[in-house]
């Protein structure tokens, strides 16, 4: 009977220590998921561009996780990415985002953040905001519904851009332009925004020797652009401090790095 009585509590104590076990694996998977952030972006290559180091960036901060998914095309505007939904609920062959569509992308993962955005050379355009922005966010929430939708603000182009002479303004107005018809399609719609467009615009009025955009170009983002985009989503996503980044590119000076992320911090 002794014996017997020792084997039940022998064997009750490992249940309860399998079942504690069981419990705190659950836990931990519990907080993996709840630091990681599924993000997918539809846009185009200024979306690429504050993506570049975004995974690297993140990854540095202690218990924080990223998954990036794109449904970018080089050049798209809002209004094309709202007729290429049209039109691939009609024809069922069509996958312009890499061989799929965007339904099928929005129901792959479970995304925690959709973010969209206007073209670089209509930003400055308020017509060319709607209906489409309001179309694409009805078919993110018809089948991402968990999903939070952000508004990239991207940013004007390098004062000696060509383009801007074409535009006929300065990149000053391009800029404020482009602000003011962000903030009305987040005001319209409670969506909250990534403000690259506006980290830029600091950054280049507090040190214009830091370049921020591509020389190939002058509107793409160059390394420093695409690292200053990248702690600005990284701080707004996670609601951290982008002073907490240890990530920094190859090549980038350390001083560099810091006053980017202190700007991102703003």
């Amino acid at each position: 009977m002794k014996r017997l009585n020792l084997f039940l509590i022998i064997l009750v104590g490992a249940l309860i220590l399998l079942t504690n076990q069981q419990t705190s694996a659950k836990s931990n998977r519990h907080q993996d998921l709840s630091d990681t952030i599924r993000i997918l972006t539809i846009g185009n290559s200024f979306a690429d561009n504050a993506c570049l180091f975004l995974q690297r960036i993140t990854e540095s901060v202690e218990g924080c996780n990223i998954i990036i998914g794109k449904a970018n095309i080089g050049g798209c505007f809002l209004e094309k990415h709202a007729n290429l939904i049209q039109q691939c609920e009609l024809d069922s062959m069509l996958k312009p985002y890499s061989g799929k569509s965007l339904k099928e992308i929005l129901q792959q993962d479970y995304w925690n953040v959709v973010t969209i955005q206007q073209v670089s050379y209509l930003s400055f355009k308020a017509e060319t905001y709607q209906p489409y922005a309001n179309e694409i966010c009805d078919f993110v929430n018809k089948y991402a519904s968990q999903a939070k939708i952000f508004i990239h603000e991207t940013w004007a182009y390098a004062p000696d851009c060509s383009r801007l002479e074409e535009f006929g303004m300065t990149s000053g107005q391009m800029y404020r332009r482009l602000k003011k018809n962000y903030n009305i399609l987040s005001r319209n719609n409670s969506l909250p925004i990534l403000p690259s467009g506006d980290a830029f615009h600091r950054s280049s009025r507090k040190n214009k020797e830091i370049n921020l955009w591509s020389i190939k170009d002058r509107y793409h983002a160059s390394i420093n652009g695409c690292y200053l985009a990248g702690c600005v989503w990284f701080g707004k996503l996670f609601g951290r401090s982008p002073n907490e980044i240890t990530y920094i590119p190859k090549g980038m000076k350390k001083e560099t790095a810091k006053f980017l992320q202190t700007i991102a911090s703003r």
